[in-house]
């Protein structure tokens, strides 16, 4: 009641005042009639309580007045605060929607990633892979190749090694008969019917001529080696081979030497 009372003090002293003026009226009233005959006593008595009365009635619907107020004001917080939690709730379910979006977000990002690392490694394994067949295949041709190559080298050195062994056969068998020293004898005497004897040489000439020719008997290169003779005579025998060019040739070609040692002794 104090509450109310502090709450509500200016509409009170209004309704006090108001009920002053009408007492303080009803006073001068009373005085006023003093000179008429004097009213029966029941009659102000009535006047107080209907007064007292009408405060009581007016005090009643304040205070219902102000109860109402207070039921709407509890019923307006309430229902703010209910909005509050509502708001709140939202608020709430918003800020989980959020995180769960953030969370879902970041695991289709790791799963995208891990989906890139994967065919990343794929193709990585694959190139690899690749790159490992590929030189397979290609030690494979290198080993197939080199195979071959050595089976055609095998090939031709067993060739040649018959070719030889055959031409040292043939070349036996014209030495054996006499061949060789024939083919040399002409040679000789080839290159000595081509000789231009010098004023300078003397009886009994002894030197060794070394001959290179080329298939055919064309020569291409002489050296005379150890000769008695001075040097016009080295270079007469020299000249002598060239002009003897080309070479007789021997009547087996197994005896064809490149590289030949003759005597030259133009007095036999």
């Amino acid at each position: 009641m104090a509450g109310f009372v502090r709450e509500h003090a200016g509409p009170l002293v209004l309704s006090v005042l108001l009920h002053a003026v009408v007492i303080g009226l009803l006073a001068v009233g009373f005085v006023n009639l003093g000179s008429r005959p004097t009213p029966k006593p029941q009659i102000a008595l009535q006047a107080a309580v209907v007064d007292e009365a009408a405060i009581e009635n007016e005090m009643r619907k304040l205070e219902e007045d102000e109860r109402r107020r207070e039921r709407a004001a509890r019923q307006e917080e309430e229902r703010a605060e209910e909005v509050r939690r509502e708001r709140e709730a939202e608020e709430k379910r918003l800020d989980a929607l959020k995180q769960q979006r953030v969370e879902e977000e970041k695991a289709e990002l790791e799963r995208t990633e891990q989906r890139r690392k994967d065919e990343a490694e794929r193709t990585k394994t694959a190139e690899l892979e690749a790159k490992r067949k590929k030189e397979q295949e290609a030690k494979a041709a290198a080993d197939k190749k080199r195979q071959a190559e050595e089976a055609r080298q095998k090939r031709e050195r067993e060739a040649e090694l018959k070719r030889r062994m055959a031409e040292e056969e043939q070349r036996a068998a014209a030495v054996d008969a006499g061949l060789l020293a024939q083919y040399v004898a002409q040679i000789q005497a080839r290159v000595q019917r081509a000789w231009i004897r010098p004023p300078t040489a003397r009886a009994g000439l002894n030197c060794v001529v070394y001959v290179t020719q080329v298939p055919g008997g064309e020569v291409v290169g002489v050296r005379v080696g150890e000769c008695n003779g001075d040097d016009y005579v080295r270079q007469s025998i020299e000249a002598a081979v060239y002009r003897a060019s080309p070479l007789p040739k021997p009547a087996d070609p197994s005896l064809f030497e490149r590289n030949l040692k003759l005597e030259f002794k133009p007095d036999e």
